[in-house]
């Protein structure tokens, strides 16, 4: 617990606070609240808006521009993790990964996926 007020105080800190929401997603930004049952204090949600709007949403949509120009084979989206920093991420949910299987194997240059009846619909990625 310590921990975590220790870091929310040091980013809540350090969001800057020249930035204002911009009006216009508020709509958008109650709704995304309310889907992934997120509540913050008044400071909090600040910065968490800040993060949402200025970081995510914009990396979102200039990656979904360059997919609907066929630059890229995917779209994304929003999801339960859109408040947070790429750092605050990779702490909650990657830990201290570290490869150790080496890199002498072999790998298929190319594989159809689809000739495998094992596909399955999307999920959360």
């Amino acid at each position: 617990v310590f921990v975590t007020s220790l870091v929310l105080s040091y980013c809540l800190g350090t969001a800057p606070a020249n930035l204002s929401p911009d009006p216009s997603l508020d709509a958008e930004w109650e709704e995304w609240k309310i889907n992934f049952e997120k509540t913050y204090s008044p400071d909090e949600e600040r910065y968490r808006r800040t993060v949402w709007e200025e970081e995510e949403k914009k990396k979102i949509e200039e990656h979904n521009t360059e997919y609907q120009q066929d630059k890229m084979s995917f779209y994304v989206g929003l999801n339960e993790f859109s408040d947070m920093t790429y750092e605050e991420f990779r702490k909650i949910c990657c830990g201290n990964l570290v490869w150790t299987g080496g890199l002498d194997y072999d790998i298929h240059e190319y594989k159809d996926l689809t000739k495998d009846n094992n596909i399955i619909p999307e999920k959360d990625q």
